[in-house]
């Protein structure tokens, strides 16, 4: 049977805390350039938007209705891409760590972090249920003719998340991520049984100084693609071959 490859583009940049028009200018470029190296995908870490803020009523947007999102769909539509990104989302009182999904005719679906991350020190503004309400887990979508599931961050350090995962049979992991350095994901895929695309930022996050290491991983945990770990703006390409 013939398998079906998918162009990605895992980008990592320095997402500015609290800089929302400042982090989707660089959005757009790095889109841009990905798109036009022949990116169909292109995906971000989580938080892209605005990072982590103690003003999350303030900054937390809509979504699909907020301006962020508006603005990365039109984009999206553009380019003729599909864009995932991290932001801020609110929603009648609630306010999530989301990742949201754009495809060339429009909004496609967005995943709320489920498994929160408790950092007592709050360090960096890090304590995120202090912050924030938990989403209901991975599900599964549709993106660029593949099923596809999101797990975020901290997500994937619980067992639970990753056997939902597991158990939705999906084609294609998305695991955006916002940490100092990233281990080694492979068992993560491997016991999933799907490829999984990983991304990071570089940069100041408050406190934090963060890393990089974009990274694809296949079905069987291997390792196939990598960006550096040493904080430098980044975007790694890799052809991804589907079952």
């Amino acid at each position: 049977m013939m398998g079906k490859t998918l162009h990605v583009a895992l980008v990592q940049f320095d997402a500015v805390p609290e800089k929302t028009k400042t982090n989707l200018t660089r959005m757009t470029r790095l889109a841009r350039q990905a798109a036009a190296d022949g990116a169909e995908l292109i995906m971000f870490h989580e938080g892209t938007i605005t990072d982590y803020t103690p003003r999350v009523e303030e900054l937390s947007e809509l979504v699909p209705e907020g301006p962020s999102c508006r603005r990365v769909e039109r984009l999206a539509r553009e380019l003729g891409v599909y864009i995932s990104f991290g932001l801020g989302e609110a929603d009648r009182g609630f306010y999530y760590i989301t990742q949201a999904f754009m495809a060339p005719h429009g909004f496609l679906y967005s995943y709320r972090k489920t498994w929160l991350h408790g950092e007592s020190a709050d360090e960096g503004y890090r304590n995120e249920h202090a912050r924030y309400d938990p989403g209901r887990g991975p599900g599964l979508f549709e993106i660029a003719g593949v099923r596809a599931t999101c797990f975020i961050c901290a997500d994937g350090e619980a067992p639970r998340c990753v056997e939902r995962a597991r158990l939705l049979k999906p084609q294609l992991v998305f695991y955006p991520n916002n940490r100092s350095g990233l281990p080694d994901f492979g068992k993560r895929a491997r016991r999933i049984g799907a490829p999984m695309l990983v991304t990071n930022r570089v940069g100041k996050s408050w406190a934090h100084g963060c890393s990089g290491g974009c990274a694809v991983y296949g079905a069987d945990g291997k390792l196939l693609a990598a960006a550096n770990c040493e904080g430098r703006e980044e975007i790694l390409h890799h052809v991804l071959k589907l079952p």
